[in-house]
Parts: structure tokens; sequence; C-alpha cells
């Protein structure tokens, strides 16, 4: 009886913390909605209809995650083409300068990223204490993986699963690379380091 009690509440705890995640990522996503319509300056006509499409699509959504008689490979697929659809539909409200206005603001996403990992290299360095060579190959790892994986997000030949697949694989090559690069003291430094962020990033959620 006790485990049953026991088991029945982890179920319970496991549901809550899913519910309290999709509520989270949720109200993220309409946070986000609702200041990209403000910094684009909708008019009364695209909010009406970005309401209807949002509405639409978090029905779909609804709709996807009750669906038992599928298998995961599918429910990804079916889930990459909704989200697909919902971005065509939402950028086609756009008008010409609003559409101008979006590709700045990626491009300024675009310079904040690199600046952040730029600044992120460098806390590496002075942490594990790497020599310029090292920085140097590092640069170029990290370069070489970046354009490696857009290759395989842009891959339209490539399901959502085999995506997966491909960036697992690149990932693991990542980690070898790194190997061949850090000594061994640097290697066990950065396993802290991870274990660390980790840790935060826990406590965070």
């Amino acid at each position: 009886m006790k485990k049953i009690l026991v088991l029945v509440l982890a179920i319970v705890t496991i549901m809550t913390a899913q519910a309290q995640k999709k509520r989270i990522t949720d109200g993220r996503k309409d946070l986000r909605d609702k200041m990209l319509t403000e910094k684009l300056k909708f008019s009364e006509e695209q909010k009406q209809k970005a309401k209807t499409l949002n509405e639409d699509y978090r029905k779909r959504l609804t709709e996807l995650r009750k669906k038992e008689d599928i298998t995961v490979k599918e429910w990804r697929n079916q889930m990459t083409e909704l989200n697909k659809k919902h971005r065509e539909e939402m950028q086609g409200l756009l008008n010409k300068d609003q559409k101008e206005q979006v590709e700045k603001m990626k491009l300024e996403r675009k310079k904040i990223a690199d600046i952040d990992n730029n600044a992120r290299m460098e806390k590496m360095k002075l942490r594990l204490d790497l020599n310029n060579e090292q920085m140097e190959k590092m640069k170029k790892q990290r370069s070489e993986m970046h354009e490696k994986m857009k290759a395989v997000r842009e891959n339209k030949s490539l399901d959502e699963m085999k995506k997966r697949e491909e960036m697992k694989a690149l990932m693991q090559k990542r980690k070898e690379n790194m190997k061949s690069i850090l000594t061994e003291e640097q290697q066990k430094k950065m396993q802290e380091m991870r274990k660390t962020m980790h840790r935060k990033r826990k406590v965070l959620s």
C-alpha cells in the first residue's frame, strides 16, 4: 500500500511539474508575441488576425498533445509542421516595412549572440588557463560546428527525428575534438564548470 501511494505521489508530482512548465512556456510565448506586435506597430486588423491565428495554433497544439495513437516520430514531425505553418501565417500578416524591421531585429540578435559567445570564450580562456593556440583551435571548431548544425537544420530531406540524430552525432564529435585540444587538467575543470552551471539551472527552474 505504501509503495502504491509513493508511486501515485510521484506521478502527480511529475504531471504537476509538466503542467507548470507548459504554463510558463505558453506565458513566455504570449509575452513575446505581445512585445513583437507592439514593436512592429501592428494595426488593429493585424492584431485581430494574429489573435485568431494564435488561438487556432493553441487549439491544434492541444489536440496534438492529446494524441496517443501515433508514434513519437510522427508526433515530432506533426509538431514541426504545425510550428512551421504558424510562423508562415504570422509572417504573412506583415507588410514590407515590418518584414524589413524583423530582418533588422534578427541581425541585431545575431550580433548580440556573437558578443555573448566571444565573452564566454574569454571567460573560458581565463578559467581554464588556455593558451592562444588552444583558443584559435576552439574558435575554429565552434565556427565549423555552427555551419554544420545550420546545414542540418536547413536540410529539408531530413525529418525531425533524423535531424536530432545528426545533431547528437555532431555534439559527440565536438566533445571528442575538445579532448584533443584540452589537457586532462583543463578537461576536469570544464566538467566542474558544467556541473556548476547545471546546478544553477536547476535552482532557477
